[in-house]
């Protein structure tokens, strides 16, 4: 039998993925299974990218100073272990705060001009009085320049509020918007932001386009205090022990449901308070020398209902390098690596690894069906798209690239 086979390639940035049509002048047409397709199909099988839409949500109460800067410290961390991964990451991300009421002699103001602070430097110069608290809005934050670390400006209208992976300006913006200041609600609602914040990721909503059709969604809450989420109103002061009555569990269901229509999968991160060693709530000593003022008896809960996806971890750490990046393995794709394009026949996939040192493996190819295969290809389900999942001698470190090709008999 004469064997006539052609090849195109195309490099894709990060993954390095090669696709090729056919492959030229090459004999022994025999190992062609008798049942593959036999005629080039021109449909291209590139790259695809796992997408995450990342939402932090950050304390802004009078005593996080000290846990923002550490956040700005190590946040260059957190994207350099995410762009590490094999399997590209296409985030965003989004940052809002825990202020959305506050508690005063039964009633609920929702400004930053309230009975609490009607002459704090808080309120003289940054906000008028009928400035409200984002509510879950996300915020771009802008210093008055002063100096002053009580004066700084968040709004809910001005970019970049969306911080995108490719974006040259991501560490610098996210440093800058992280920095939320401190004259936020000493009810610490975050929690509630949560929700809030992904309710209002809809068309027209204040965080309209944060959350992508087919993204996974990550939510890290920062927090000196537990959460005093109360949307029915039913506490009586501003601190947590009164701010029982509404479930966590509704939350955890609110994020484990269809979020934008979709289901998806979600990641948590908690750098609250809890003690450095065991992870157990606990008022535990920052490096300032202040005790938190409640264990986050809340968070931790919400954070355990998703197991393996996510992470808590001490905001009295003196630094959240280690965390950050802990939590970013946590939401990097792992070994599953999205295609756009379908393959003609699966097994035309010619699927290898380069490591970190140049050294290339070879990977078995398989649907999973029988045997064993370093990489099993999984067709579109739903709203996922193709995919390559690997394992065995092929399973994905730090600095790996994937080349996969498809050939064809014709």
């Amino acid at each position: 039998m004469d064997a006539n086979r052609r090849a195109r390639g195309l490099a894709a940035p990060l993954a390095r993925l090669a696709l090729a049509s056919c492959l030229a002048a090459v004999t022994g047409c025999d190992s062609v299974s008798s049942d593959a397709v036999t005629r080039c199909n021109q449909q291209l099988v590139l790259p695809g990218a796992v997408k995450t839409d990342i939402l932090f949500v950050v304390d802004d109460s009078g005593s996080m100073d000290g846990a923002q800067a550490n956040l700005q410290a190590n946040f260059q961390a957190f994207v350099d272990r995410l762009a590490a991964s094999p399997v590209k990451n296409d985030f965003q991300i989004g940052v809002t705060t825990t202020s959305v009421d506050t508690y005063y002699q039964g009633t609920f103001p929702d400004t930053f001009w309230n009975p609490y602070t009607p002459t704090d430097t808080c309120t003289a110069p940054p906000y008028p009085k009928s400035t409200t608290y984002p509510k879950g809005a996300l915020v771009s934050v802008t210093p008055t320049g002063n100096g002053d670390a009580q004066n700084r400006v968040q709004s809910v209208t001005q970019p970049p509020r969306i911080l995108p992976a490719g974006s040259p300006t991501l560490v610098a913006d996210f440093v800058a918007n992280v920095d939320v200041g401190v004259c936020g609600s000493g009810k610490e609602a975050g929690l509630e932001a949560a929700r809030l914040a992904i309710q209002a990721a809809v068309p027209g909503g204040a965080n309209d386009r944060f959350l992508r059709p087919g993204a996974r969604l990550a939510v890290v809450i920062v927090s000196d205090d537990d959460d005093c989420s109360d949307p029915l109103h039913q506490g009586t002061s501003r601190e947590p022990t009164a701010c029982t009555s509404y479930p966590v569990q509704s939350y955890v269901d609110y994020f484990t449901g269809p979020l934008g229509g979709e289901t998806r999968p979600v990641i948590v991160g908690a750098i609250v308070a809890v003690d450095p060693v065991t992870l157990q709530p606990s008022a535990c000593v920052e490096p300032s020398g202040s005790a938190a003022e409640h264990g986050a008896v809340r968070y931790r809960a919400f954070a355990d209902a998703f197991g393996a996806n996510a992470l808590v971890d001490s905001v009295c750490n003196p630094s959240f390098h280690d965390t950050l990046v802990k939590l970013a393995g946590i939401i990097d794709p792992g070994q599953v690596m999205p295609l756009q394009g379908v393959p003609s026949d699966w097994r035309l996939l010619v699927v290898s690894v380069v490591k970190a040192d140049g050294t290339r493996v070879s990977c078995t190819v398989g649907d999973g069906t029988g045997g064993t295969a370093d990489v099993v290809y999984l067709p579109p389900a739903g709203s996922d798209p193709a995919r390559l999942q690997f394992g065995g001698a092929c399973t994905l470190q730090l600095g790996d690239s994937v080349d996969v090709r498809t050939a064809c008999a014709g």
